[in-house]
């Protein structure tokens, strides 16, 4: 678990790596990468993305990390159940 946002969010530790990656790129002089974060989702009591809803302008790299990271935290899911009813 990490915090992105003051939410905690079921991340791999490369996803995280990626996420301070995009927040480096997207900080300059006028904003702040974080920002591009704040709001634009909602997790629940385990960590995972269950809405994606942007009310301002978020970059495409950004939204497309967000999506990708709610998906694959369903994947594992389905990977774990999976791999106990092969057991």
């Amino acid at each position: 678990m990490k915090v992105i946002d003051h939410q905690k969010v079921d991340i791999t530790d490369e996803e995280y790596e990626y996420y301070q990656e995009l927040v480096k790129q997207f900080t300059d002089e006028n904003n702040k990468g974080t920002d591009y974060f704040k709001g634009l989702f909602r997790t629940d009591e385990d960590g995972f993305i269950t809405i994606i809803k942007p009310t301002k302008t978020v970059p495409w790299a950004v939204l497309f990390f967000v999506q990708q990271v709610m998906i694959t935290q369903r994947l594992r899911i389905f990977d774990q159940l999976r791999k106990k009813e092969t057991k």
